[in-house]
């Protein structure tokens, strides 16, 4: 009987350690105000393509013509593939764009992107087809 109890308790252990990671995935409106967009251009540095979010890293002079590095966060490549028919090369460091994200609360150059335009074209829009 002991050894029965055991098991079953080691059981229920282990099943509770892989799930309630999974109850844990985060929100964007704690570190993003959704209420206010920002559009920026500038030139891809970094594209990250991997779960659960990609990253878009670029460039922008600001209005003084200084050098500031942005970061906007994306979709999962998985959603990208099926909504938007992107890939790993979807952007490269050296492309031209225009991202509109809505700003971190912190006020540092970071977002959550709503919005792609590379060469004039929209590439993603309404952040990969994902509901606001």
């Amino acid at each position: 009987m002991k050894k029965h109890t055991w098991v079953l308790l080691s059981t229920i252990l282990a099943v509770f350690m892989v799930t309630v990671p999974m109850l844990a995935h985060h929100g964007t409106n704690i570190s993003y105000d959704h209420s206010k967009t920002v559009t920026v251009t500038g030139t891809i540095t970094e594209f990250v393509w991997q779960n659960p979010h990609t990253q878009v890293y670029f460039d922008v002079k600001d209005e003084k013509g200084n050098l500031v590095h942005w970061a906007g966060e994306m979709n999962s490549p998985g959603v990208l593939v099926r909504q938007e028919g992107w890939t790993r090369k979807t952007l490269k460091p050296g492309d031209q764009v225009t991202v509109t994200m809505f700003p971190s609360k912190a006020g540092t150059p970071v977002g959550v992107v709503n919005k792609i335009l590379a060469n004039g074209k929209v590439i993603l829009d309404n952040r990969g087809g994902q509901q606001q």
